[in-house]
């Protein structure tokens, strides 16, 4: 079956993002998204959760449109696990582009495989998604409130490079709990606030905002890619000293619920189950404030002596 990029649109927060896709006649995918400081987290960096948004449109949309390329079905679906494993550094600017295919579908779940590289074509991540048929639907939203997205507001400021060499890990993300250090344009996007900084622990919290909405109403699953990443890395950075820095090599999130926009407040916590000199592994876990689990991610982080 023929199949044209008009046919598939990003979502709220893909346009929100400036999330682009485009379709070959094979059905592989290409999505793209410029990256530059508006994203950056606390460290003047771009990360994994900077791309949340594009990293679940790179994981679920290829087995779609390769489903719909061989059957004409467009089911709704969701991502219900997403595999990201890190290789060269994101770019602090720039655009990346992820070229992606279907590895698997069937009647009710699927696999994608997408490789993401920057402007000079190496790879910064390998993702893998898994995505199941649900028999929720769009919601109908008319033309006009489908089409508007939020205007991004004006970025918050990340700390002066200089500041953070002369701290331990643990005071930085104390300094960002009580607000004498920035928490990063990234965090602010987000809405993420630090509640409780410890050695290997972080907790944080934030309310879901208008442009993380996706299709049928719940927080997109890629913003969800960013407030388990934003503070799985800070939890990661708790444990390094004055001389080192923190780097997320792979993180893997199962989706269990979906939490609705608007709705309440997101309790996030991250912990270290395991803390060597060199690789720290950390399980955090995205929970209303009844105990309901939306999110379990486990990720490895490197700690590595600071560039």
């Amino acid at each position: 079956m023929a199949i044209e990029t008009a046919q598939f649109t990003v979502d709220r927060p893909g346009r929100f993002m400036g999330v682009g896709i485009e379709v070959a006649d094979d059905a592989s995918v290409s999505v793209t998204q410029s990256v530059g400081s508006h994203l950056f987290d606390h460290r003047g960096q771009t990360t994994l959760a900077s791309i949340g948004v594009f990293a679940d449109v790179a994981a679920g949309a290829p087995a779609g449109i390769a489903r719909f390329a061989e059957t004409g079905e467009r089911p709704q679906t969701v991502l219900s696990h997403v595999t990201a494993t890190l290789a060269h550094p994101f770019p602090a600017s720039g655009a990346l582009v992820g070229h992606g295919s279907s590895l698997f579908f069937d009647a009710s779940t699927a696999v994608s495989g997408t490789d993401v590289r920057d402007e000079q074509g190496a790879l910064v991540a390998h993702l893998v998604g898994r995505s199941i048929v649900v028999g929720r639907t769009p919601m109908e939203l008319g033309a006009e409130a489908s089409e508007a997205v939020p205007e991004r507001d004006e970025p918050e400021p990340w700390s002066d490079a200089a500041i953070l060499t002369e701290l331990p890990g643990l005071d930085i993300v104390t300094g960002i709990s009580t607000g004498t250090l920035p928490r990063g344009p990234l965090a602010g996007l987000l809405g993420l606030e630090v509640t409780v900084a410890e050695r290997g622990v972080v907790q944080a919290r934030l309310s879901p905002r208008e442009w993380m909405a996706n299709v049928i109403g719940s927080v997109q699953g890629g913003v969800l890619v960013s407030m388990a990443e934003a503070v799985t890395g800070l939890a990661a950075q708790t444990l390094t000293g004055i001389d080192q820095d923190y780097r997320v090599l792979e993180i893997g999130l199962d989706y269990l619920r979906s939490p609705a926009v608007p709705g309440p407040v997101i309790e996030l916590r991250s912990d270290a189950v395991r803390a060597g000199r060199r690789l720290a592994s950390f399980e955090t876990t995205l929970c209303a404030a009844d105990g309901t689990v939306y999110v379990r991610a486990h990720a490895n982080v490197q700690l590595l002596p600071r560039a």
